[in-house]
């Protein structure tokens, strides 16, 4: 199998308009603040290195990526923020982040700019003046592409991808995937978290390429198989989405995921990890059950991000029984038998 994708002329870096890695900075407990547990305003943090609350102008504040847990399809939410005192400049076309002078940080954000300069005195042990370089961040793509719609691949427990539709999220680990083509993002997600991602370190080490496996080098090399139907691409976009409003649901649920949500999830994921190996590996899906699949999943009509989930949640569970309903009667069979990625051997009803 590993030869096998090797053979895959396409790489990521192919249809990918930049690679890059994350942020850089010289402390990470002077840009990274944890969020208080028992909430507050938008501007009150806790900061970890002085060991007490400070706050910030929210307009500095992003959402932190960690990629310490499961980041698969959507975010989930982090204990943390990441205090960015940049501000954009330069024209349309060509976006630039320029670091905030201190004292033009001092007049238009004083809050942030006392914040760092008693966390300079007091844990970094410095009374000099404020200069820019004592609060200033390596990332030259990182902020070319900042605010631009883009996959955050991390590491975590294995190679997973989440699709940041805003861009403005921070990540420190890992890689941001800009693509050429916008519309190939819900795809190209879910290949990064298929099983075609557990084949990747395999084929790392084949190419004696021991770096880690989100480094912006390695990740170009990544093997990308396009479907050569419509149809099977629109339905991994498509269950690409109803995965992202899943996690998204699971994330949320700090007193512990319902049994029935994590299998709805997990349904789908194996429908569309069936699709990206087909397309990678066999491609020879009996055509009814693609059909059967066709008949019942569409894009969801209603908003994804609405506070109201009950009516989404019930129409995916609805449209997971149409599926099973509809692979029982017709008993299709697909053999796929890829030992150590997927082993589905069995009738569709099985799924």
């Amino acid at each position: 199998m590993v030869e096998k994708i090797r053979e895959i002329p396409v790489t990521l870096g192919d249809v990918s308009e930049s690679i890059f890695g994350g942020v850089n900075t010289k402390n990470s407990l002077l840009h990274r603040l944890a969020l208080p547990e028992e909430g507050g305003s938008d501007s009150y943090y806790l900061c970890e290195g002085l060991c007490k609350p400070v706050f910030i102008e929210p307009e500095l504040v992003y959402p932190y990526v960690s990629g310490a847990f499961s980041e698969k399809f959507a975010f989930r939410s982090s204990p943390y923020r990441f205090m960015l005192p940049y501000e954009l400049s330069g024209k349309e076309k060509k976006k630039e982040y320029n670091v905030i002078p201190p004292e033009e940080l001092k007049t238009k954000f004083p809050m942030a700019y006392g914040r760092i300069m008693e966390f300079k005195r007091g844990f970094c042990r410095d009374d000099s003046p404020l200069k820019s370089v004592d609060y200033d961040i390596r990332g030259g793509k990182f902020f070319e592409y900042f605010n631009t719609p883009k996959i955050i691949a991390t590491e975590g427990y294995h190679l997973q991808a989440a699709f940041d539709t805003t861009g403005n999220h921070v990540f420190e680990n890992g890689c941001g995937i800009v693509l050429k083509d916008p519309s190939k993002y819900a795809y190209i997600t879910a290949v990064l978290n298929s099983s075609i991602a557990r084949l990747f370190p395999s084929l790392c080490r084949s190419e004696m390429m021991y770096s880690g496996y989100t480094a912006p080098a390695v990740m170009r090399r990544f093997p990308i198989m396009f479907p050569d139907n419509r149809l099977t691409e629109d339905l991994i976009d498509t269950i690409s989405s109803y995965l992202e409003f899943l996690n998204r649901e699971k994330y949320a649920r700090d007193y512990g995921v319902p049994v029935w949500l994590r299998e709805l999830s997990g349904f789908y994921e194996q429908i569309s990890n069936l699709l990206v190996l087909d397309t990678y590996f066999i491609n020879d899906l009996d055509p009814r059950l693609l059909n059967a699949l066709e008949e019942n999943i569409h894009p969801y009509a209603g908003d994804m991000d609405s506070e109201n989930n009950e009516s989404l949640l019930n129409a995916l569970y609805y449209i997971k029984q149409r599926i099973l309903e509809a692979s029982s009667s017709k008993k299709y069979k697909f053999n796929i038998g890829l030992p150590g990625i997927l082993n589905l051997s069995q009738s569709s009803e099985e799924l």
